[in-house]
Order: C-alpha cells, then sequence, then structure tokens
C-alpha cells in the first residue's frame, strides 16, 4: 500500500471503506417500470395444438417478423399460459404495442403448414384476470 500508517486501520493517501454488504441496492420507482399488457388469445383451427413450445414459438416468431427486430424487442414479447385443450393462451407484452400485437395476430393465418385463425379474446394488465378470462 501506498501511504503511511497513522491509526489502526487507516492509511494517508489511501481512502479505505469497509463495507462488509452494508450498500442496499436502489429500488426502481414503480412510475419509470415499463407497463406490461397481458392478452389473451384463442387459436380457431380444425387441428389441436397440444404442443405449448410449437404455438409458442409460432406465433412469437411470426409477431417479431412482422414488427421488425428494433420494435419486437421494444415489445418485449413473452409467452405467459397455453391451455392445449382450449386453445387460448396469454402473451405479456409492453402497454404501448398492445394494438400492434393484435394486428400481428390477426395476420397469422397458418401455424406448423395448418390454416388458423387466432383471435384476441381480453387484454388485462393483470395476470390473475387473463387467467380467468382465458378458462372461462
Amino acid at each position: 500500500m501506498v501511504g503511511t500508517k497513522h491509526k489502526k486501520g487507516e492509511v494517508s493517501g489511501v481512502n479505505i471503506k469497509k463495507h462488509a454488504n452494508t450498500t442496499k441496492q436502489k429500488i426502481l420507482l414503480p412510475t419509470l417500470k415499463e407497463q406490461q399488457r397481458y392478452v389473451v388469445y384463442k387459436v380457431v383451427s380444425d387441428n389441436v395444438f397440444k404442443d405449448f413450445n410449437l404455438v409458442h414459438n409460432n406465433i412469437l416468431n411470426q409477431c417479431n417478423a412482422m414488427l421488425g427486430i428494433f420494435e419486437g424487442a421494444k415489445a418485449g414479447l413473452m409467452s405467459a399460459k397455453y391451455n392445449a385443450q382450449k386453445c387460448t393462451g396469454i402473451i405479456r407484452v409492453n402497454n404501448k404495442y398492445v394494438d400492434k400485437l393484435k394486428i400481428c395476430l390477426g395476420l397469422i393465418k397458418n401455424i406448423d403448414s395448418k390454416e388458423v385463425i387466432v383471435d384476441c379474446v381480453f387484454v388485462s394488465g393483470m395476470l390473475n384476470k387473463a387467467f380467468d378470462k382465458m378458462d372461462n
């Protein structure tokens, strides 16, 4: 160490502070967080899609292709849940991109080379309300 020792634990010319896990990370204010919406969709088709990953990947890939690289990243699309019996699911999206997601869902014509219609059923800001609408 550079400097001379004066007192126990102090060295002149060097700023030594002992912080043993005493600093806390600042919490982001709720007004600064991105607001999310949950879009409940229904896949209407003659076929029943039981595989969550198949439906999830096809819908998100087609939506990202329609939105583009940058808008798809800003929209923050994430699939939350899929019910194979009712062919309904939930996608999480940024609140500013809800209308664009609805348009993208309406433009989807096929999943796994099978003709489908993807219909937007409900939009909510709370996940439990979206679950309730999905189950009904």
